[in-house]
């Protein structure tokens, strides 16, 4: 091999060019192909496993396709897997505990757990594994990795591409799902961006979009201001925006909170939405579009009841439909939600009944939240709640709530 004389300049861009080619980058920083920055000689290793297929197996993916095992029935399900670079600089993906509490999760789901579980225990975790254990049967699969290579200026045009395979490989399906890292496009998103492939983008949702075909979406929620059920407001203005007649939205708790965002959907996958709340007992709540409201009553669980979960992550609700009617149609109409107000705002009162008091500052128990001093208006208890939980939160002293968190 040649010797070469290189400056710090060109050794730092060499060991950047070098660390970036083992995650299927084709540029560096600066657009400038691999091949003009690393000397002859250097060689470099690719990974050839250039999906994110580490989130395979984990807790996330138990939640996504058990909801959507009970959502697809009787319908033409396709799946765009939405499949970036696997990435090793976080821990994501590693959410595999749950597989050891069989007694905790399993109830859920026995079929897609144990096919996780064999998925996990082979090694062999990628979305490969899971198109071909019959979890989904019967799917459509786009699973076509993302391109992320390439110039800032080629980028665009190279997504629009894969995007086309994606709208005809499941151009049959009339239940179609979008499992984009990130979610929705952010702020400031540019396709000519090497991370644009984490998110999905409005105008491909308005793509996707077709005369009866409905569209679920993943998001992982953020930090936004006003909380997570703000968010999903924010988030459910804006489809609206983009066309979409009706935007109801399932949000999972376990681990990190994730929203999937349900697109005109028709009545039957409205009512399986609002009946998976009541199956998952609180790990997923339902949270209906403004305009068309609920819908019809969920069908409550039968057989025999899991164990219960920790009442200060998951909130208690009514047992039947009628309590629910009986609860709402007794709730005193000052109680009603404020329109307009942040739900960490105090004097905001939620469709129970409580009412903020004031924000403690202390940690929660929910990924990111704080917690909130809440008050009763019907028998004036006061208890702590974490900030994304005050929405839809009930009276733990006559209203069958779960116990509320010391402050």
């Amino acid at each position: 091999m040649t010797n070469i004389i290189l400056d710090q300049g060109s050794l730092l861009r060499m060991a950047y060019r070098c660390f970036m080619s083992t995650e299927i980058y084709n540029t560096n920083l600066f657009g400038v192909p691999a091949d003009s920055i690393i000397p002859p000689g250097c060689a470099v290793q690719a990974n050839t496993d250039t999906m994110q297929n580490r989130y395979t197996g984990d807790i996330g993916d138990f939640v996504k396709l058990g909801i959507l095992r009970a959502l697809s029935p009787g319908h033409r399900l396709g799946v765009a897997w939405w499949l970036y670079p696997d990435e090793g600089h976080n821990d994501d993906g590693r959410h595999i505990g749950y597989l050891s509490q069989p007694e905790k999760w399993r109830h859920f789901d026995p079929t897609l757990f144990d096919a996780l579980s064999e998925i996990v225990a082979s090694g062999q975790r990628t979305v490969r594994a899971v198109e071909t254990a019959t979890i989904l049967p019967g799917a459509t699969f786009a699973s076509e990795t993302i391109p992320v290579g390439g110039t800032i200026a080629e980028r665009p045009q190279m997504r629009r591409q894969w995007f086309e395979t994606v709208l005809r490989t499941l151009d049959a399906a009339d239940l179609v799902f979008a499992d984009p890292d990130n979610g929705l496009e952010p702020s400031g998103h540019s396709l000519g961006s090497a991370k644009a492939g984490k998110s999905i983008l409005l105008a491909e949702l308005r793509a996707l979009a077709k005369p009866g075909r409905c569209l679920i979406v993943y998001h992982h929620q953020t930090r936004r201001q006003g909380g997570h059920h703000s968010e999903i407001e924010y988030w459910a203005d804006r489809l609206r925006e983009s066309g979409f007649s009706t935007v109801d939205a399932l949000r999972a708790r376990p681990f990190s909170p994730r929203v999937f965002f349900l697109l005109d959907a028709p009545a039957d996958v409205r009512q399986r939405a609002m009946q998976i709340e009541v199956d998952w007992q609180g790990w997923i709540t339902w949270h209906p579009d403004k305009a068309a409201g609920s819908g019809a009553p969920p069908v409550p669980a039968t057989g025999p009841q899991p164990a219960p979960i920790a009442a200060d992550i998951v909130p208690a609700r009514p047992s039947t439909p009628t309590e629910q009617r009986v609860l709402l149609s007794s709730e005193p109409k000052k109680s009603a939600h404020r329109r307009g107000a942040n739900t960490t705002e105090v004097g905001y009162i939620n469709r129970n009944g409580q009412e903020v008091v004031r924000p403690t500052g202390k940690a929660g128990t929910d990924h990111g939240q704080y917690v909130y001093v809440l008050r009763c208006r019907t028998c004036r208890h006061k208890y702590g709640a974490n900030g994304s939980d005050i929405f839809q939160r009930r009276c733990p002293n006559h209203d069958g709530g779960a116990p509320g968190i010391e402050f």
